[in-house]
């Protein structure tokens, strides 16, 4: 049975940002914020550019993320999962900074002081050809995900999921 911990990671991009973020794990830089106004001030200020990654904070059915052009794109956005875009997803938002290149998924079965890589795997999100379009929930994936390398996958060992296991079982 899972921690509540290891199930806020999946459930919350709050809870999981500011926990890479003390664990020190590889994470974009990010700001979590409560209302439309702070979302408003973060953007207007943020230490990077766009694009911006606006994220709702909950589950959204693979929907609440969008990948905005402008800070006007990403202020509206954000006041659009306020409103209740996303439901209760959105009374939260996570503004992210934006990482060019491929997106690839590492799944493991963990417990307190194992982890058990899986095959990796890649969808893809974008609507339309050449990465154009808005996210979608997903519209198709293959796997194993050429991207993930030997070395890569080595990296995300010992970056990534054995620090947070290290994390979660303390």
């Amino acid at each position: 049975c899972p921690s509540r911990g290891a199930a806020e990671i999946e459930g919350s991009k709050a809870f999981a940002r500011d926990f890479m973020a003390r664990h020190k794990i590889p994470s974009p830089r990010y700001e979590v914020c409560g209302s439309p106004e702070e979302a408003r001030s973060f953007l207007e200020r943020a230490p990077f550019g766009y694009p911006f990654v606006v994220k709702a904070d909950g589950l959204a059915a693979g929907k609440g993320v969008v990948i905005c052009a402008t800070t006007d794109e990403a202020v509206t956005t954000a006041q659009d999962m306020f409103a209740g875009r996303f439901g209760k997803a959105g009374d939260t938002v996570v503004v992210e900074e934006f990482l060019e290149g491929e997106e690839a998924s590492f799944i493991a079965m963990v417990d307190r002081t194992h982890v058990l890589p899986l095959a990796t795997s890649q969808d893809h999100k974008r609507l339309r050809d050449a990465d154009e379009g808005p996210n979608t929930g997903g519209m198709g994936a293959y796997s194993p995900a050429p991207v993930v390398t030997p070395a890569m996958h080595e990296r995300i060992m010992r970056e990534v999921m054995l620090p947070t296991v290290a994390a979660l079982a303390r």
